[in-house]
């Protein structure tokens, strides 16, 4: 039989598997095994699919594996492939990580042709940022509630002025903030060389908010001009809505992001004066 996982959910019930095919080394399956998803999380996940040896009367035997990363343009090709079976690399548990929930948002870069109607002084244009909401959030306080507060940085600058932030959601781990950031007068060339960070809080009055989750949105190349930088490490998602905003300027371009349990080495700071 074969057991399949859309990672990153390992639970129990995100499990799907086939029936068992007995006695024979070339099952037919013709089985549908369905999950419940969007197109664009897709861009962020994984299929872990392993096929097995049913035994009644023991311990199942594992017989190979296969890993399919659903980003990129897998999905273009409707066709079957064949994926050859790999031994065992590692435990299930050790492959991804508990989902932190989701982050939907719309970019937009406004070029200074634009900018220019309304502002005064000359722009080389902007960067808007529409934090929508998030879902299905992590909560890390005993009762199992937050207080999200969306945090946003454009690297590689750190100063406190160019961070911004939305205003704080309480007792949700489904906020809505609806919240429009604006970095202003930056270039189309500039934004291809930086990155986009964003993280969710609890926030929390009295002590130090609680990291929830976060991305950072760019294009990936893991270098600014021209010399290795960490935070361009983005990927699937991250990656294809930082693209579709250099493309289409004075467009929304709207997505949602799987939110990572950490950011390496994370720039924003949860002592933030709130």
């Amino acid at each position: 039989y074969v057991k399949v996982y859309l990672l990153p959910d390992k639970s129990k019930s995100g499990k799907r598997k086939t029936k068992v095919k007995k006695h024979t080394l070339n099952p037919v399956f013709e089985e549908v095994l369905r999950f419940s998803t969007t197109m664009s999380e897709l861009e962020n996940r994984a299929l872990w699919v392993s096929v097995w040896h049913s035994d009644m009367f023991g311990r199942n035997d594992f017989l190979g594996e296969v890993m399919v990363s659903l980003a990129g343009t897998v999905f273009d090709d409707v066709t079957p492939k064949a994926y050859p079976l790999q031994d065992r690399t590692e435990p299930l548990e050790e492959l991804s990580y508990s989902p932190r929930g989701d982050l939907i948002l719309a970019l937009k870069f406004v070029p200074p042709d634009a900018l220019a109607i309304r502002k005064p002084r000359r722009s080389r244009g902007a960067l808007h940022v529409l934090v929508k909401e998030a879902k299905s959030l992590a909560p890390v306080r005993p009762h199992g509630l937050a207080d999200p507060v969306c945090k946003s940085l454009l690297l590689p600058e750190k100063g406190k002025g160019s961070k911004q932030k939305t205003s704080v959601c309480r007792k949700t781990l489904h906020p809505t903030w609806n919240h429009t950031l604006v970095f202003d007068d930056t270039s189309l060339q500039d934004l291809s060389d930086r990155a986009l960070e964003l993280s969710v809080w609890d926030h929390d009055r009295l002590a130090p908010s609680h990291f929830l989750g976060g991305c950072r949105l760019s294009l990936g190349h893991g270098k600014h001009n021209n010399k290795p930088a960490e935070w361009m490490e983005a990927a699937g998602m991250e990656v294809r809505l930082w693209r579709q905003m250099l493309e289409k300027p004075n467009l929304w371009v709207e997505g949602s992001i799987m939110l990572r349990p950490t950011l390496d080495k994370p720039i924003y700071s949860s002592a933030l004066t709130e």
